[in-house]
């Protein structure tokens, strides 16, 4: 069964509560909480996880985003010490999960070290993790899937195209197939990057889907003239349902 999660933007025009209820009645598996999506998705306040967690009730899967600034995936030992704030913070108001990447400054590589400080911060308070799509802009994502395996790493969100280069997912079905196949079920790949209804079974067809862990992953693709809507979210639902 491939799940949908829906990315909801804490800093829009809608309210919190209003859009993470709307993709629950949808049909949505899980969220991802973000601050900014003008800029590509910031950790969002306290007050907005609470309100997600009081929409998000009675179920499992509310990942917040820990990324203190925008711009490049290099953090400063400050802005990893921040960033361990911030797990605790959304630990303490009801995260189920928490969503990251730190690279090196030099070549984009995994910067294993501040990595594994936050992921043993999450394990510590039982937060699933997801490695965001800092993995779609390190050189060698297959070297990539094979670190973030070992440390036991849940979940990585990925488009299968570089990071920066505004494709879609469905651009990157070659790349997808591939880290889909390697990772041979010991990871959940989360497919990301202007998913929506019309594109959905394009990209999921040309995947090996059966007996893999996947999830396909939606902002803009379950909105309604900048709104999360109920009807938006389910219509994503039904043609995942229906591939």
């Amino acid at each position: 069964m491939v799940n949908i999660e829906v990315c909801i933007n804490c800093d829009s025009n809608q309210s919190v509560h209003d859009s993470v209820s709307a993709a629950l009645q949808g049909g949505a598996a899980t969220i991802e909480l973000c601050g900014a999506m003008h800029l590509d998705g910031l950790t969002p306040i306290q007050k907005q996880i609470i309100d997600a967690r009081k929409a998000f009730i009675d179920k499992p899967g509310l990942m917040v985003m820990i990324r203190p600034r925008a711009g490049n995936f290099c953090y400063s030992k400050q802005e990893i010490n921040l960033m361990c704030e911030q797990i605790k913070m959304a630990a303490d108001v009801g995260a189920d999960g928490i969503v990251l990447g730190t690279l090196n400054e030099n070549k984009n590589t995994l910067a294993i070290d501040s990595l594994n400080k936050l992921l043993d911060l999450a394990s510590k308070y039982k937060l699933k993790s997801t490695f965001h799509r800092a993995f779609d802009a390190t050189p060698n994502p297959m070297d990539t899937l094979e670190i973030l395996i070992n440390l036991n790493v849940n979940r990585i969100l990925t488009s299968g195209t570089e990071w920066g280069q505004n494709q879609t997912a469905l651009d990157g079905v070659d790349r997808l197939n591939k880290i889909i196949n390697k990772s041979k079920g010991r990871i959940e790949i989360v497919i990301g990057g202007g998913v929506n209804n019309n594109n959905v079974d394009k990209i999921l067809k040309q995947l090996p889907i059966l007996n893999n862990k996947i999830s396909v992953h939606s902002y803009s693709g379950v909105q309604e003239n900048g709104y999360t809507t109920i009807d938006a979210v389910k219509s994503l639902v039904n043609e995942v349902k229906n591939f």
